[in-house]
Protein backbone atom coordinates (compact mmCIF):
# COMPACT_ATOMS: atom_id res chain seq x y z
CA UNK A 1 0.00 0.00 0.00
CA UNK A 2 2.99 2.16 1.47
CA UNK A 3 4.47 1.23 -2.62
CA UNK A 4 1.74 2.21 -4.56
CA UNK A 5 0.84 5.71 -2.19
CA UNK A 6 4.68 6.46 -2.86
CA UNK A 7 4.43 6.09 -6.75
CA UNK A 8 1.08 7.86 -6.92
CA UNK A 9 2.73 10.80 -5.27
CA UNK A 10 6.05 10.74 -7.58
CA UNK A 11 3.44 10.60 -10.60
CA UNK A 12 1.72 13.86 -8.89
CA UNK A 13 4.61 15.34 -8.41
CA UNK A 14 5.71 14.59 -12.33
CA UNK A 15 3.17 15.78 -14.06
CA UNK A 16 2.87 19.16 -11.83
CA UNK A 17 7.18 19.59 -12.79
CA UNK A 18 5.82 18.97 -16.41
CA UNK A 19 3.28 21.38 -16.10
CA UNK A 20 5.79 24.03 -15.24
CA UNK A 21 8.51 23.40 -17.16
CA UNK A 22 5.46 23.44 -20.11
CA UNK A 23 4.43 26.74 -19.09
CA UNK A 24 7.90 28.20 -19.63
CA UNK A 25 9.02 29.58 -22.57
CA UNK A 26 12.53 29.16 -21.89
CA UNK A 27 12.26 25.20 -21.83
CA UNK A 28 12.49 23.55 -24.76
CA UNK A 29 12.41 19.44 -25.29
CA UNK A 30 13.32 17.69 -28.54
CA UNK A 31 13.82 13.86 -28.65
CA UNK A 32 14.15 11.26 -31.38
CA UNK A 33 14.69 7.80 -31.36
CA UNK A 34 15.31 5.09 -33.94
CA UNK A 35 11.72 3.93 -34.81
CA UNK A 36 13.56 -0.02 -35.83
CA UNK A 37 15.20 -0.52 -32.61
CA UNK A 38 13.06 -3.11 -30.30
CA UNK A 39 13.24 -1.14 -27.10
CA UNK A 40 11.66 -3.88 -25.15
CA UNK A 41 14.26 -6.27 -24.92
CA UNK A 42 16.18 -3.56 -22.97
CA UNK A 43 16.67 -4.97 -19.61
CA UNK A 44 20.16 -3.35 -18.06
CA UNK A 45 21.76 -0.28 -18.47
CA UNK A 46 25.62 1.33 -17.29
CA UNK A 47 27.41 4.62 -17.89
CA UNK A 48 29.00 5.27 -21.16
CA UNK A 49 32.42 5.90 -20.50
CA UNK A 50 31.84 9.46 -22.51
CA UNK A 51 29.33 10.50 -20.12
CA UNK A 52 29.44 13.44 -18.63
CA UNK A 53 30.82 15.87 -21.24
CA UNK A 54 31.11 19.54 -19.81
CA UNK A 55 31.32 21.50 -23.24
CA UNK A 56 31.99 24.90 -21.84
CA UNK A 57 34.30 26.56 -19.43
CA UNK A 58 30.78 28.05 -17.63
CA UNK A 59 29.37 24.86 -18.60
CA UNK A 60 32.10 23.46 -15.88
CA UNK A 61 31.84 26.21 -13.23
CA UNK A 62 27.97 25.71 -13.18
CA UNK A 63 29.09 21.83 -12.58
CA UNK A 64 31.46 22.91 -9.78
CA UNK A 65 29.31 24.89 -8.09
CA UNK A 66 26.08 22.46 -7.55
CA UNK A 67 28.41 19.17 -7.83
CA UNK A 68 26.39 18.46 -11.50
CA UNK A 69 28.23 15.46 -12.28
CA UNK A 70 27.12 13.53 -8.90
CA UNK A 71 23.60 15.42 -9.10
CA UNK A 72 22.52 14.01 -12.58
CA UNK A 73 23.70 10.51 -12.19
CA UNK A 74 21.87 10.13 -9.03
CA UNK A 75 18.86 11.29 -10.37
CA UNK A 76 19.13 8.47 -13.67
CA UNK A 77 20.36 6.20 -11.64
CA UNK A 78 17.07 6.43 -9.21
CA UNK A 79 14.47 7.03 -12.40
CA UNK A 80 15.60 4.21 -14.34
CA UNK A 81 15.65 1.94 -11.39
CA UNK A 82 12.09 3.02 -11.30
CA UNK A 83 11.41 1.87 -14.65
CA UNK A 84 12.73 -1.32 -13.87
CA UNK A 85 15.79 -1.22 -15.74
CA UNK A 86 19.07 -3.01 -13.57
CA UNK A 87 22.61 -1.42 -13.55
CA UNK A 88 24.87 -3.84 -14.93
CA UNK A 89 28.56 -3.19 -15.41
CA UNK A 90 30.42 -4.23 -18.07
CA UNK A 91 27.59 -6.31 -20.13
CA UNK A 92 24.69 -4.00 -20.07
CA UNK A 93 22.13 -3.87 -22.52
CA UNK A 94 22.23 -0.45 -22.83
CA UNK A 95 25.39 2.71 -21.83
CA UNK A 96 24.06 6.16 -21.30
CA UNK A 97 25.86 9.65 -21.43
CA UNK A 98 25.35 12.98 -20.93
CA UNK A 99 26.54 16.49 -21.35
CA UNK A 100 26.13 19.80 -20.31
CA UNK A 101 26.60 23.18 -22.23
CA UNK A 102 26.11 27.34 -21.21
CA UNK A 103 26.60 29.56 -23.26
CA UNK A 104 26.18 33.54 -22.92
CA UNK A 105 23.99 35.29 -24.84
CA UNK A 106 22.89 39.02 -26.08
CA UNK A 107 19.52 39.96 -26.73
CA UNK A 108 20.66 43.58 -27.34
CA UNK A 109 23.16 46.75 -27.08
CA UNK A 110 23.65 47.86 -23.77
CA UNK A 111 21.99 51.29 -23.20
CA UNK A 112 24.31 54.08 -24.04
CA UNK A 113 24.77 56.81 -26.72
CA UNK A 114 22.60 59.61 -26.03
CA UNK A 115 21.51 58.01 -22.50
CA UNK A 116 24.71 58.37 -20.68
CA UNK A 117 28.08 56.82 -20.77
CA UNK A 118 28.86 53.18 -21.01
CA UNK A 119 28.47 51.11 -18.18
CA UNK A 120 25.69 52.88 -16.48
CA UNK A 121 22.13 52.39 -16.88
CA UNK A 122 18.96 55.12 -15.63
CA UNK A 123 16.34 53.45 -14.10
CA UNK A 124 15.12 57.08 -13.39
CA UNK A 125 16.57 60.38 -12.88
CA UNK A 126 19.66 58.68 -11.50
CA UNK A 127 22.26 56.85 -13.05
CA UNK A 128 23.61 53.67 -11.26
CA UNK A 129 26.54 51.41 -12.52
CA UNK A 130 25.28 48.16 -14.55
CA UNK A 131 25.88 45.59 -11.79
CA UNK A 132 27.66 42.74 -12.47
CA UNK A 133 28.19 39.36 -11.03
CA UNK A 134 31.40 38.90 -9.16
CA UNK A 135 32.15 34.82 -11.58
CA UNK A 136 31.15 36.95 -14.52
CA UNK A 137 27.78 35.43 -15.26
CA UNK A 138 24.77 37.74 -16.64
CA UNK A 139 23.26 38.74 -13.79
CA UNK A 140 19.15 37.73 -13.77
CA UNK A 141 16.37 40.46 -14.81
CA UNK A 142 15.30 40.91 -10.97
CA UNK A 143 19.25 42.13 -10.06
CA UNK A 144 19.54 43.97 -13.79
CA UNK A 145 16.78 44.42 -15.77
CA UNK A 146 18.67 46.42 -17.94
CA UNK A 147 21.09 43.73 -18.93
CA UNK A 148 21.66 42.65 -22.71
CA UNK A 149 22.89 39.63 -21.83
CA UNK A 150 21.82 35.80 -20.97
CA UNK A 151 22.77 32.54 -20.74
CA UNK A 152 21.46 29.63 -22.34
CA UNK A 153 22.10 26.34 -21.16
CA UNK A 154 21.42 22.96 -22.99
CA UNK A 155 21.50 19.21 -21.23
CA UNK A 156 21.18 16.40 -23.19
CA UNK A 157 21.14 12.86 -23.09
CA UNK A 158 21.76 10.20 -25.39
CA UNK A 159 20.90 6.12 -24.68
CA UNK A 160 23.33 3.78 -27.11
CA UNK A 161 22.73 0.00 -28.17
CA UNK A 162 25.79 -1.86 -26.45
CA UNK A 163 25.26 -4.37 -29.25
CA UNK A 164 26.31 -2.32 -32.54
CA UNK A 165 27.31 1.21 -30.28
CA UNK A 166 24.84 3.16 -32.30
CA UNK A 167 22.67 6.27 -30.91
CA UNK A 168 18.97 4.47 -30.56
CA UNK A 169 17.15 6.93 -28.51
CA UNK A 170 18.16 11.02 -27.50
CA UNK A 171 16.85 13.83 -25.81
CA UNK A 172 17.84 17.60 -25.13
CA UNK A 173 16.22 20.22 -23.11
CA UNK A 174 17.53 23.40 -24.03
CA UNK A 175 16.69 26.85 -20.82
CA UNK A 176 17.09 30.41 -21.68
CA UNK A 177 16.96 30.96 -18.21
CA UNK A 178 20.06 28.75 -17.56
CA UNK A 179 17.99 26.52 -15.32
CA UNK A 180 17.45 29.24 -13.11
CA UNK A 181 20.32 31.76 -11.79
CA UNK A 182 20.65 30.57 -7.96
CA UNK A 183 21.98 27.61 -7.13
CA UNK A 184 18.87 26.06 -5.50
CA UNK A 185 16.75 26.85 -8.33
CA UNK A 186 19.22 25.47 -10.40
CA UNK A 187 19.60 21.99 -8.98
CA UNK A 188 15.38 21.71 -8.90
CA UNK A 189 15.19 22.59 -12.61
CA UNK A 190 17.90 20.28 -13.56
CA UNK A 191 16.06 17.86 -11.30
CA UNK A 192 12.87 18.54 -13.07
CA UNK A 193 14.78 18.63 -16.28
CA UNK A 194 15.92 15.15 -16.34
CA UNK A 195 12.41 13.74 -15.36
CA UNK A 196 11.10 15.54 -18.28
CA UNK A 197 13.23 13.88 -20.67
CA UNK A 198 13.24 10.44 -19.10
CA UNK A 199 9.70 10.22 -19.32
CA UNK A 200 9.71 9.95 -22.76
CA UNK A 201 11.89 6.86 -22.24
CA UNK A 202 11.06 4.27 -23.48
CA UNK A 203 9.69 5.62 -26.44
CA UNK A 204 6.37 4.46 -27.16
CA UNK A 205 5.83 3.78 -31.00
Amino acid sequence: MNGLFMMSLRSLWLKLILFTLAGCASIQLQSGYDQGFDFARLRSWDWAPQSGVLKTLAAIQTSERIRLDSLVRRLVESRLKEKGYVRQRGHADFLVAWSFGEWQLERHSRPGGGYGAVGLAFPGLHGSLIPESKDGRALPPSANPYSSSYEQAKLEFVVIDSKTERIVWNATVVDDSDFGYYTSAQKDRIRAAVDQILSGFPPVP
